[in-house]
């Protein structure tokens, strides 16, 4: 039988989840921890063990598949060189444990006939229907709860070895804790932390960009408990006496918020991004607030560069025909304030709201004590804040104020409670549509001593290279 060399040397966690009995695996890891090899070894694993049958890996969306489980196997499978496109031959690109790859089906064929199918948990239709002899879900934090029972009762082939289950990816509150957080007979937790990986490169957790408490998740692999204010770390040392100021770049943020929207006023100024103003209001048309809020930008003679807003604005009223996106645009064009474009987070990792959140928690103040984002001295005084309209908060008192719910445990999503959400979501969409969710550091740009010059291939990246027997799974 022949000996193929594999970039992949597990470290101990890797092994005790690849061991572990159980039909149902979390391996809950931190950054860094090999949480995607280790699902594409387990992957291997199970497609020794069940020949010509077929299994799915799912991730949250197909581009966050291209991006990390594409890339994982170029990197551990033995003489892969590039993932397969046009009428390039699979094994050709991804070496002699492949036969075939199907871009339209998204199916590759084994050396030994076994299949793996490619799912998106985005897209629920692509688990339907098929019976599967073991499933690989990744990144399940950012995957529904009825993503997750589909691809649950889809590993149902009954000429299965072990109807396996490997879940990868950091914990976090909601399903994943009611499914992992108790014991369970047939489910384990193994968990990682990014220190236990010692194929890192120097450096790898100081270039990390986590709020303090979210580390213990992010790097320690660790359910963290999320309750009380949201915004920990938006404290004095976040309010500057800043102005607004027509030479900085300009930017908005918006939340419709039915009759309560909800716009505020960032600039980049020296200390970093700071919201410098706002327009609150309540029982108020849009059309209204939008003339409102381009006129106070217009007074104060700023021009965004590009404004930041809910996606669901993007539909029609059914009285008027028109989006609230365009009742804006319209009016900020009208009034000559906006130069660019109106903008949206897109992508569901990006619409996510605890993603947001911890974007956001994270331009506050990092886990390495910087902070990126701030509020104006003049946002704050109570001179101001007390003459918005009843039931309502500016920047500042939603920040203060916005919370987890108290009776609701195990929930990583705040509190709707009419009040603070307004501003706080048109800060999430802000931060997201401007800067992006949190992500990893990428751990080839990392390590100097890698050549990447060849994009579609990086060697030795996560581990040291170790001989794998296929008889050894």
């Amino acid at each position: 039988m022949r000996t193929l060399s594999v970039d992949y040397r597990p470290h101990s966690a890797q092994i005790r989840a690849h061991t572990a009995p159980e039909d149902t695996v979390l391996f809950a890891g931190g950054w860094g921890s090999g949480k995607t090899w280790w699902l594409i070894a387990e992957a291997l694993r199970l497609t020794v063990d069940n020949p010509g049958r077929a299994g799915v890996l799912v991730s949250p969306t197909f581009p966050l598949q291209r991006r990390t489980l594409y890339r994982a196997i170029v990197d551990i499978f033995p003489e892969a060189k590039r993932w397969p496109t046009g009428a390039a031959n699979a094994r050709d690109c991804l070496g002699p444990l492949v036969k075939d790859w199907s871009a339209s089906d998204r199916v590759l064929t084994m050396w030994n006939g076994a299949e793996w199918v490619f799912g998106s948990a985005d897209n629920v239709s692509s688990l339907e229907g098929a019976s599967y002899s073991w499933g690989c879900l990744d990144e399940p934090r950012l995957v529904r709860a009825e993503a997750w029972r589909i691809f649950n009762a889809r590993i149902r082939d009954p000429k299965s070895k072990q109807l396996r289950r490997a879940l990868a990816g950091v914990p976090s509150l909601g399903w994943m804790w009611d499914e992992f957080g108790k014991p369970h007979p047939k489910r384990t937790v193994i968990r990682a932390s990014t220190t236990d990986n010692p194929h890192l490169p120097p450096g790898y957790i100081e270039h990390l960009n986590l709020s303090d408490r979210l580390a213990r998740a992010y790097i320690h692999g660790e359910f963290v408990v999320l309750e009380g204010v949201v915004y920990w770390n938006y404290t004095d040392e976040s309010i500057v006496d800043v102005k607004p100021d027509p030479t900085k770049p300009t930017f908005g943020m918006l939340d419709f918020g039915g009759r309560k929207p909800y716009f505020g006023i960032v600039q980049d100024h020296d200390c970093g991004e700071v919201v410098v103003e706002e327009v609150v209001a309540a029982n108020v048309l849009e059309s209204r607030h939008a003339r409102d809020c381009a006129e106070h930008l217009k007074r104060l003679g700023l021009t965004m560069l590009e404004c930041y807003c809910d996606p669901a604005g993007k539909s029609r009223n059914s009285m008027t025909g028109l989006s609230s996106f365009r009742v804006y645009e319209d009016a900020f064009r009208s009034a000559g304030v906006l130069s660019g474009s109106m903008q949206h987070p897109r992508g569901p990792v990006e619409r996510h709201i605890p993603n947001g959140v911890e974007a956001t928690r994270c331009m506050l103040q990092d886990h390495a004590g910087t902070r990126k984002l701030f509020v104006a001295t003049a946002l704050t005084e109570q001179s101001r804040t007390s003459r918005y309209p009843e039931g309502t908060a500016g920047v500042h008192g939603g920040l203060m104020g916005y919370r987890y719910p108290d009776k609701r445990q195990h929930t990583n999503e705040p509190l709707k409670d009419g009040i603070n959400d307004h501003a706080m979501d048109a800060l999430r969409y802000y931060v997201v549509a401007r800067h992006g969710v949190v992500e990893q550091p990428d751990i080839a740009a990392l390590n100097t001593s890698l050549d990447n010059s060849d994009s579609t291939q990086s060697h030795d990246v996560g581990y040291g290279a170790g001989d794998l027997h296929l008889g050894d799974f």
